[in-house]
């Protein structure tokens, strides 16, 4: 193992502990405080098509985010993974209703079926904004996932099919997950905002 994989792993098990503490209705509030930041932001306002996580346990919770974004007519598009495939899919989500019934995978994540075969959002273009999870994030945006690498590799595939059309990459974290560094690898792609609570950590580039 390198070392920065090594670095990566303890800190994932550093903040595995600190955001095991941090309660249910903790959560809820340092959510909804980001919910108002992205609705309020011009770059939310002008999106069209946009990709959103869909929230589990020990992140900022988007449901709402989701729910405002079809209420304005918002083409969205959600993850779906595929156990033993090293990618990770963008596929549309028809309405709020299939996003109240979406089931939960194995491993807690709530995603449709891929036997839907709901549409993937390359079949209609590029997106335009990507609002992403991660367990980590730095004041300069800098990101640490899950380890899986899903949103990186789609951070590359997106700009090897749309390489004129960069959409605005989001971090959205709980104010615990903002931490001084990050080790970074050749593969990490460096966000160009990151949201969260508290007073903005870096000189927003997204109009926020």
């Amino acid at each position: 193992m390198s070392v920065v994989k090594e670095m990566k792993a303890e800190l994932r098990q550093l903040m595995k502990k600190v955001l095991d503490k941090i309660s249910v209705e903790e959560t809820k509030e340092q959510s909804e405080a980001v919910f108002r930041k992205i609705i309020d932001s011009k770059w939310f306002q002008e999106s069209k098509r946009l990709s959103v996580y869909v929230s589990t346990t020990g992140e900022i919770q988007t449901d709402l985010i989701i729910k405002k974004s079809l209420e304005m007519g918002k083409e969205v598009f959600i993850p779906q993974f595929t156990k033993g495939s090293v990618a990770m899919e963008m596929v549309r989500l028809p309405d709020q209703k299939s996003f109240d019934d979406l089931p939960s995978t194995s491993w807690g994540i709530r995603q449709p079926d891929p036997k839907w075969k709901w549409e993937s959002y390359h079949m209609t273009g590029p997106l335009d904004l990507i609002l992403a999870p991660g367990v980590a994030f730095s004041p300069s945006c800098l990101r640490c996932g899950h380890g899986k690498g899903y949103y990186d590799r789609f951070f590359s595939t997106h700009h090897s099919r749309f390489p004129s059309d960069s959409p605005l990459k989001v971090g959205l974290a709980l104010r615990q997950q903002i931490i001084q560094t990050i080790p970074v690898s050749e593969t990490d792609v460096q966000l160009d905002d990151v949201i969260y609570e508290g007073d903005l950590i870096v000189p927003n580039q997204a109009g926020l």
